[in-house]
């Protein structure tokens, strides 16, 4: 059986639409109330329909028994009138509650604002369908407004931490970078009282002239230190007096050489520094402080501070051009050609270890490290 109002199922027997709460009118009373109505018979069917059902609803004197309790006066003294299933929350729907927004806000809450609360919202916007489906239409509704608050109390926590923050952030940044306020009383001779820049810097050694001592060819095998020339091999003393002092945190002055062997060492003054070889040509062990000077290396890093210059044969110096250095000693076939260096090397006939290498830029073709070798 269907009611009439909003034509869902109503179970057998029931006197009330569960959906709507509307009264049940059975079927075969409304066919007994149409055969009343023209049908010269209409009293005694409508006893045979009333016989059938023992009661004619809404007849303010029928009764069963001697008893009301099935006329309509009774339905509502027992609660199961209309606004009994009303009460009870089993009427008419109310409005519909779309669910979807408020989860979609209580989850942008959650993520972007205040995480408590936004799971709190998202906890009751998930409640809302269910409800509905259900037939609570007022906790739906309820459910909503829970979380629909929530929602609004973690935004406006979020905007307001996100403001302190903001404020924090701008405040530390302002006192990293101190702003610098110049008075207009600044007078251009004050500038005369401010330190150099460069006061207390070492100054730089100018680039020694070649001395007339000093080797034309690179067999020479004569440098010049500052304004002293020496001739490989020397002695570490010899080295020394040209102010340079031996690196003995890179090379203590005990370490042992083997015969026939050598070991790298620097000397320094200030920053700069050379790389000589040590070498050991006797017969028993030598420490470095007892070996020769059997070569000498210098680039263009070695000494950028100036702290001392450095000039081989022929006036040859960081800085000079292929060219010049050519000239001055002669063509070689032994020349490596690189993207970045171009190495250039003389071996004299007599021994390998009798050799000069100048390494140049391979863009500006300028000498930017030197070295000559003679162990013997």
């Amino acid at each position: 059986m269907k009611c009439k109002f909003c034509r869902n199922d109503v179970p057998d027997g029931a006197k009330i639409c569960p959906t709507c709460g509307s009264v049940v009118e059975p079927e075969n009373m409304s066919a007994a109330e149409n055969q009343g109505e023209g049908n010269p018979n209409a009293e005694g069917t409508a006893s045979s329909a009333q016989g059938d059902f023992g009661y004619q609803y809404g007849a303010p004197d029928q009764g069963m028994n001697g008893q009301n309790n099935y006329n309509q006066q009774g339905y509502n003294q027992q609660g199961y009138n209309q606004q009994g299933y009303n009460q009870q929350g089993y009427g008419q729907p109310g409005k519909p509650v779309n669910g979807t927004p408020y989860m979609i806000f209580s989850i942008l809450a959650t993520l972007l604002c205040c995480l408590p609360l936004g799971i709190a919202g998202i906890v009751y916007a998930s409640r809302i369908n269910s409800l509905q489906r259900s037939g609570d239409y007022a906790g739906a509704q309820a459910a909503a407004k829970k979380a629909r608050l929530f929602t609004i109390i973690s935004a406006v926590i979020g905007l307001v931490g996100s403001i302190i923050y903001g404020v924090f952030v701008f405040k530390a940044a302002s006192e990293e970078v101190p702003s610098t306020v110049i008075s207009d009383d600044f007078a251009e001779e004050d500038l005369d009282d401010q330190p150099d820049a460069d006061e207390g810097k070492k100054p730089a050694a100018k680039p020694a002239e070649a001395s007339d001592e000093l080797g034309a060819n690179w067999d020479s095998y004569t440098v010049q230190i500052n304004d002293t020339v020496l001739t490989l091999p020397c002695t570490v003393e010899d080295l020394e007096a040209t102010g340079l002092k031996l690196d003995t945190e890179d090379t203590p002055e005990e370490y042992v050489v083997n015969p026939g062997e050598y070991t790298l060492a620097y000397f320094e003054s200030g920053d700069d520094e050379l790389m000589v070889h040590l070498v050991n040509m006797t017969d028993g062990t030598q420490t470095a402080k007892e070996c020769l000077v059997g070569g000498i290396s210098v680039d263009e890093y070695m000494i950028d501070d100036g702290g001392f210059s450095v000039v081989f044969p022929g006036g040859i110096t960081i800085g000079t051009g292929k060219a010049d250095v050519v000239e001055a000693y002669g063509a070689t076939e032994e020349v490596y050609e690189g993207d970045s260096l171009h190495m250039y090397t003389w071996y004299a006939e007599d021994s390998y270890f009798k050799n000069c290498e100048i390494d140049f830029d391979a863009e500006t073709e300028l000498v930017q490290g030197m070295n000559l070798t003679c162990y013997e």
